[in-house]
């Protein structure tokens, strides 16, 4: 290796979703010092939560993160008890009128609740929460930067990352509000989290499939997946995710507002079991919100002389129909740390290193967030779900 020339930029990373907090870690393992900032006082103090499929990118994920807290990452997994190998898991995909499943896609792949990783991921970092980005300042030519947070502090860095997600406030700060707005789609979302009233419910909705099964229907697509088991004897303690996507605008809402839209969504077309119990049966008391599905196809920005970047989300919004972002996410923190450790071991300027970085995600991200677009309409179209993307490439990386 290498000797280290001079001392390592500091490094803010503005949002502690996982796409931070991951990035984080990469960087904290290879010597450079990371603050990341989060306007959320803590982990989990939004009610909003979801579950995410890690597949094309586990081999990252593995390779990201320290040993400490690798072995210790099955409680975020949506079922810990769950015997995960590396065979292919063989996901159904229903035609959700007739209740006949039209394929299987093979995946090796870990379904994770957002929340919980976060938790995890966030152990042996410096994570400032209660910090809500407001701007940048910094010279013309060099130097460090000054971040400004709308509770009246500031901090300094080298390099400013900006993950703070799809709505990103960093993007916003970078390339402009409006060229920075995510595009709305004719697709709106509900996301629920369940734990149903009886054993039997809980059951039936998880036969097709232990980890998740989706259906497609005229205009929008169900998902049907667990996202916590306390006991795995005990189905009354299974907590389920469970999403439609429908064509039509909406108003986002939450709690009794968002499960009454949710479940009228379902009378507009014939349902098949168990799709139609896991919506229709929400209880009053569910995790719910509703809201119209947009992204962010990726446009080049100024890295202000390799100050500023994105990642995950802010850098490629992408909707969750294939189960794409959270690959594509790691994707990007693959691709930063490969470039630091050139900072680090080869003594290349930060600039050089953002360069390779952005000339890919520019290409990538764009691709794959217009692709999520694709993706969505096709799932949509019943009749042909043989000739989908997820039929014909199941969940390997967007081309």
């Amino acid at each position: 290796m290498t000797e280290i020339k001079s001392p390592l930029p500091r490094v803010a990373i503005i949002g502690a979703g996982v796409t931070g907090l991951l990035l984080a870690h990469g960087l904290q393992k290879n010597g450079f010092r990371v603050t990341v900032y989060d306007k959320e006082t803590r982990i989990g103090e939004k009610t909003r939560e979801w579950t995410m499929l890690l597949h094309w990118a586990l081999p990252t994920l593995q390779k990201m993160l320290p040993p400490s807290v690798l072995d210790g990452l099955r409680p975020a997994y949506t079922d810990p008890f769950y015997p995960y190998d590396q065979e292919k898991e063989s996901i159904p995909y229903y035609n959700g009128t007739t209740g006949q499943i039209v394929f299987h896609t093979p995946v090796v792949a870990r379904r994770l609740s957002r929340t919980r990783l976060r938790t995890i991921c966030a152990a042996g970092l410096d994570v400032q929460f209660g910090r809500t980005f407001t701007s940048l300042e910094m010279g013309e030519e060099a130097g460090p930067v000054t971040i400004r947070f709308l509770e009246g502090v500031t901090a300094e860095a080298d390099i400013v990352i900006g993950a703070d997600g799809a709505n990103s406030k960093v993007r916003g700060w970078l390339i402009g509000e409006e060229a920075a707005r995510s595009v709305r789609t004719e697709y709106a979302i509900s996301n629920c989290i369940v734990r149903y009233a009886t054993a039997e419910i809980a059951l039936a909705v998880r036969a097709p499939h232990p980890v998740f099964s989706l259906a497609s229907l005229p205009g929008g697509v169900i998902f049907s997946g667990i996202q916590n088991v306390i006991d795995p004897d005990d189905p009354t303690t299974w907590s389920f995710h469970i999403s439609r996507v429908w064509k039509g605008p909406v108003t986002a809402c939450e709690g009794e507002e968002a499960i009454a839209l949710a479940k009228t969504a379902t009378v507009d077309f014939d349902i098949c079991e168990p799709f139609r119990t896991a919506i229709q049966a929400i209880p009053a008391d569910a995790n719910v919100f509703v809201t119209q599905l947009s992204y962010w196809p990726t446009v080049p920005w100024d890295n202000r002389r390799g100050r500023v970047t994105l990642a995950g989300d802010a850098a490629h919004s992408i909707l969750p129909t294939r189960a794409q972002g959270l690959n594509e996410a790691l994707n990007d923190v693959d691709q930063i740390l490969t470039r630091f450790m050139k900072i680090k071991e080869e003594g290349i300027t930060v600039q050089d290193a953002l360069r390779v970085y952005e000339d890919d995600v520019f290409v990538r991200g764009r691709k794959a967030a217009l692709s999520s677009v694709e993706d969505t309409r096709a799932l949509t179209q019943v009749r042909d779900m043989q000739s989908t993307p997820q039929a014909r490439s199941g969940f390997t990386k967007a081309t």
